[in-house]
């Protein structure tokens, strides 16, 4: 199969390795592309002047592989050479966030979200996507540094329906501007105000939580 997708979202798996997903122009779904089934790219390939940026139009052939769903939904790995064929910024970037709109966490994950405390999770092998997205007024995102385990962790203050919820950041932008400069670092690069497009992803479980896929943010962008 062949996809063009324009990349929504960068997120950091760990100090090499990213995680990336973004729309398919012409079936209006979200498509996590991967170089091998469940498998991350490497962090020289993902970045402004790379292939994988938010913004960047992506044109590659795919295959589904054989994970576990709910993240079967979007995986596709790669076949060849990924060919870039634009950037969209501004309103041309704009204008795609609002058609990935229509993938809210009520279409995409419906019933089989689950809340906990301020977390949110859906249980591994669930019939749903893993990949939403959630447009609000930008004054109720809230960034907090957290300490966990004596280590400071990025985390999102966020009503989701009707929870207040506290969620892991993940997004490239916001935790590499956390790295070096703080909580102030990363807050400044929220949106003043207007409506803002919250990316909301699912994390794959693993060995400390396996029945739990958590939510987590994956990207901010101001819509206005």
């Amino acid at each position: 199969m062949s996809f063009k997708v324009v990349v929504t979202e960068v997120t950091i798996y760990n100090r090499s390795q990213r995680c990336v997903a973004g729309f398919d122009l012409e079936r209006a779904v979200m498509i996590r592309p991967e170089p091998k089934a469940g498998a991350f790219w490497e962090a020289k390939f993902c970045g402004a002047n790379t292939t994988f940026h938010p913004g960047h139009l992506l044109e590659f052939d795919g295959v589904r592989p054989e994970t576990k769903l709910p993240h079967n939904t979007e995986d596709i790995v790669v076949r060849g050479k990924v060919r870039e064929l634009s950037k969209l910024e501004g309103e041309a970037f704009r204008q795609v966030l609002r058609r990935a709109e229509a993938l809210s966490p009520e279409k995409v994950f419906g019933k089989d979200l689950k809340f906990d405390g301020g977390k949110a999770y859906v249980p591994p092998g669930a019939h749903c996507g893993s990949l939403s997205g959630l447009s609000i007024d930008a004054a109720r995102i809230r960034l907090v540094d957290q300490i966990y385990k004596e280590d400071h962790k990025l985390r999102a203050e966020l009503a989701l329906d009707g929870h207040r919820l506290n969620l892991s950041v993940g997004a490239k932008d916001f935790r590499q501007a956390f790295d070096k400069q703080g909580l102030a670092g990363a807050s400044a690069l929220l949106p003043k105000r207007g409506l803002a497009h919250v990316r909301l992803g699912l994390a794959r479980a693993w060995d400390v939580t396996p029945d739990r896929c958590y939510l987590q943010v994956n990207g901010i962008y101001a819509l206005q």
